[in-house]
């Protein structure tokens, strides 16, 4: 946008440099607890299953990820109304509340002694923390869109992402730790305790945001330019960023539902790893990211290409799922299933760099948080589908004469399912590449490339 401020003060000047990127240290530190909680069923799965008496691969302990997904299905649309209709700081603070109070519930039913009663509390605080969950996002990437578009986007998605994969990482290692020695129920509560400190974060964040729009005034012309958003405004959406849309879906689907559901059971099977060694070679993912998602963001800013890293990421992850399923067996081969989560780990590391900088650069900045609320939204139908796909795909083996839940062959099953999503990954990949290259390029230029509207660039996928 274009911007003028009513506030010299140097570095401190509302809209310096030194200022963007104090408030970026805030909304890294966003969606903190929210990622450390949203795994933490997976980094402790056997400990959780055993205390509440139910199957580790079966649909009860699959429900507290099914649940999270089908309620932001719709929520994080609304979520993502909310933030453009509504307010995007007081957004940003309602879901966080939300998500920490979600966590705080989870933790007080894994205390409970009946384990019944327990299961079920557990459930309805992890369908509360769904309510701020994936819409806390949406106002984190907005906050994003609205301080670097035009500057560092690809870079400041980057470090958000780094630091929100910290979260994730730390938990898959330090989670398992605090069980063993302390207990379950102290895993969570300290979970609930990174949710505060989240909340905390945004406030400083939403504070931040006011100085901001208090002391720098965007143009009248641009502001007149761009009218009020109305939802019937989405079908007007470009091609290109459903296209985003299937990308987004199939990608996050062969990687999340990989780590948060189908991995441990398969290389406790095949590899004879325990718990805790398998929380630990599924945090590589997250691991890496945390470092290469910064790297990640300033090579897309310099480099452009942005359709083209996409199309190289789809193609690693399924060649991460290929070792994984065609390496060797055993206890002596853990350098199989390591070396998949390292390719898995580079693959979206850049994906993340490359995928989400793309859709304030196709819609008006009245619209990007409805934007991203729908491809949060189209991204949790898709996670849920495939969650519960994987359940039936692993139980229908178990039912097999001589199946076994526990066995490779049927904790297995539902990877060839994912490794195929990554076909289509890639398929839709080079839709996109050449949709974009018909259109503009908006796509594949870099941040210093002068932005050239083609005629066609903003034609929308449903006319009226």
């Amino acid at each position: 946008c274009n911007c003028t401020t009513d506030l010299d003060m140097g570095i401190f000047d509302a809209s310096s440099p030194f200022f963007r990127y104090v408030f970026l240290v805030f909304i890294c530190f966003i969606p903190f607890g929210s990622y450390w909680c949203y795994d933490i069923f997976s980094a402790i799965q056997s400990s959780v299953a055993a205390y509440l008496n139910i199957d580790p691969n079966g649909q009860q302990y699959n429900n507290f990820y099914t649940v999270y997904n089908a309620i932001n299905i719709v929520i994080v649309l609304f979520g993502g109304v909310f933030i453009d209709r509504i307010g995007l700081r007081l957004g940003a603070v309602l879901f966080c509340a939300l998500i920490a109070a979600g966590q705080i519930v989870v933790a007080i039913g894994m205390s409970l002694s009946n384990v019944q009663h327990a299961y079920y509390v557990a459930i309805a605080g992890r369908a509360l923390f769904s309510l701020g969950g994936e819409s806390l996002g949406v106002a984190q990437s907005t906050f994003c869109s609205k301080w670097f578009k035009g500057k560092e986007l690809a870079l400041a998605f980057g470090i958000c992402l780094s630091f929100a994969r910290i979260g994730s990482t730390v938990n898959f290692n330090l989670s398992p730790v605090i069980e063993s020695h302390g207990s379950l129920q102290w895993a969570f509560w300290f979970g609930a305790g990174t949710c505060i400190i989240s909340v905390v974060m945004t406030v400083f964040a939403a504070i931040s945001d006011k100085i901001r729009d208090k002391h720098v005034q965007v143009d009248e012309a641009a502001l007149t330019a761009s009218p009020p958003f109305r939802l019937a405004d989405i079908r007007h959406f470009p091609l290109a960023l459903w296209l985003i849309y299937l990308v987004c879906v199939f990608f996050y689907c062969c990687v999340f539902t990989l780590i948060s559901l189908c991995a441990q059971p398969y290389m406790q099977a095949k590899y004879g790893f325990s718990q805790s060694e398998a929380s630990h070679v599924l945090s590589i993912p997250y691991a890496m990211s945390a470092v290469l998602a910064p790297l990640s963001g300033f090579a897309v800013d310099k480099l452009g290409r942005k359709p083209l890293w996409m199309l190289i990421c789809s193609f690693l992850v399924f060649v991460s799922y290929a070792i994984l399923l065609l390496g060797p067996f055993g206890p002596s081969m853990f350098f199989a299933p390591v070396f998949s989560m390292i390719v898995m780990g580079l693959a979206y590391s850049i994906v993340a760099a490359s995928l989400w900088p793309c859709v304030p650069l196709l819609v008006d900045e009245n619209k990007v948080g409805t934007a991203f609320g729908i491809m949060n939204s189209i991204q949790n139908l898709g996670l849920t589908i495939y969650t519960i796909v994987a359940a039936q795909i692993t139980e229908a083996c178990a039912r097999q004469p001589g199946g076994d839940p526990k066995s490779v062959k049927c904790t297995g099953l539902p990877l060839y399912f994912l490794a195929l999503t990554g076909i289509l990954t890639t398929v839709t990949c080079l839709l996109l590449i050449i949709n974009d290259l018909r259109t503009g390029r908006r796509l594949t230029r870099s941040s210093s490339e002068p932005a050239t509207d083609g005629p066609s660039e903003k034609e929308p996928l449903l006319n009226s």
